[in-house]
């Protein structure tokens, strides 16, 4: 398949899926509250950060394995760790009542703790499966599975919220439910390529073969992920169910859709510079570059503008009590962009083993968001802002740092070749 037929492919399919997200968001957000989206953004939060040690973050090795039965091989350990942990997590609530939500003042009933771990099993397969595509160049099928689950998440939950059955419950169990049949998908389409049988001894030599990951990159994309989920729960804890409400929203409405393409680019470009980043680092750092360049080029104007009347735009569609979420998205505008520019490209750090130096930067990164979110207890959009703006800066800096790996690492190739 070609360059330009991969990208299509892979924007078709997550363009329409982000719009069914945004015609559904005017309707649901009409028959849910502030304070119930606040809930439900908490539980999600929960199920993100816990994917990310679900399989121990070896689902990024997949695309990186070039003998298919080994990728086969190293999926189905991803899958049966992130099963062993959502069912530990379970156990834990079952046996002492404990959950990680209680911290911000959530005690869930017990049909509210089995979604969480279904929805963090759900989840992490999806992630898996989607990795074991890229490395199998299943592109259609990262796009068709994306819109059917967007499909899915929104009916039900507006289905739930009309039918007055499970209402509390309708946000959460729609996305569930909705990355169940997702993931059911996936699996069908995974049977019917290579079929393996895993053993002992295979899952040692492959845990060994990827230690790296379960001991970098796993700890970096857990840190990473808490520096950019930990927000809503603070808000939660600091400012109320309501005010996190206005910002699941904001996450919601306007940074899933706008990053359509970006996320596109990011399924491409890591699918392509896996494969080319041990023999051919000129040609990723041209892709790294001009991949950001585009996004820069095509997202920064309409965004500002966009930006600008938000609130305004809030109030019209989604009613007045949304008029908030639409000055968030003024206040957090630019870590938005930045997010949108370089998200295309941020996994740089693991495709070139640079666990270490990642661990550090999204160390300091979080000690920066907990130190804001404990200082700044006054002004909501004020804290904000100073939180989206501090993301923006690093999401700037891990950007030019890669990029000076890449081009250094580009010349010795380059002098290499001509001597």
């Amino acid at each position: 398949m070609s360059i330009k037929k991969i990208i299509w492919t892979l924007f078709s399919g997550n363009a329409f899926a982000q719009l069914l997200m945004i015609a559904f968001a005017p309707v649901i957000a009409r028959l849910y509250t502030a304070a119930e989206f606040g809930i439900y953004a908490a539980y999600v939060t929960v199920i993100t950060m816990t994917v990310k040690v679900a399989s121990l973050g070896l689902e990024k090795a997949i695309p990186l394995e070039r003998n298919q039965v080994q990728a086969k091989k190293l999926m189905h350990i991803n899958q049966y760790l992130a099963f062993l942990i959502s069912l530990l997590i379970l156990l834990v609530y079952l046996v002492f009542g404990v959950s990680i939500l209680n911290w911000v003042g959530i005690h869930p009933t017990l049909w509210e703790a089995v979604f969480l771990s279904i929805g963090i099993t759900m989840t992490s397969f999806i992630q898996i499966y989607n990795y074991e595509n890229m490395n199998r160049e299943q592109y259609r099928v990262l796009a068709t599975t994306r819109v059917l689950q967007n499909g899915f998440t929104g009916l039900l939950q507006i289905g739930l919220a009309f039918s007055n059955v499970m209402k509390g419950l309708g946000l959460l169990f729609g996305d569930v439910i909705g990355k169940a049949i997702s993931a059911l998908i996936l699996s069908r389409v995974s049977k019917r390529d290579v079929r393996t049988h895993i053993t002992w001894r295979d899952t040692r030599d492959l845990l060994t073969k990827y230690k790296h990951f379960i001991i970098f990159s796993m700890p970096a994309g857990l840190i990473n992920t808490l520096s950019l989920q930990l927000p809503l729960l603070f808000v939660l804890g600091i400012f109320g169910a309501s005010d996190s409400g206005q910002y699941a929203f904001v996450q919601r409405v306007i940074l899933v859709p706008i990053s359509v393409l970006a996320i596109t680019l990011s399924q491409f470009f890591y699918s392509i510079a896996a494969k080319e980043i041990g023999e051919n680092k000129e040609k990723v750092y041209d892709l790294y570059v001009g991949l950001t360049k585009k996004l820069a080029y095509y997202f920064t104007v309409p965004f500002c503008v966009f930006a600008f009347f938000a609130p305004s735009i809030f109030q019209m569609l989604f009613g007045e009590e949304w008029f908030l979420a639409g000055q968030l998205t003024q206040v957090l505008g630019v870590m938005f962009l930045t997010q949108i520019i370089c998200s295309a490209t941020s996994q740089i750090l693991y495709l070139m083993e640079r666990q270490k130096f990642q661990i550090v930067l999204e160390i300091v990164k979080l000690v920066f968001v907990i130190a804001i979110f404990g200082w700044m207890q006054h002004d909501f959009l004020q804290t904000m802002l100073i939180y989206g703006s501090v993301i923006a800066i690093f999401n700037l800096c891990l950007w030019f740092i890669g990029r000076q790996l890449l081009k250094s690492k580009g010349r010795l190739v380059i002098g290499k070749h001509k001597k």
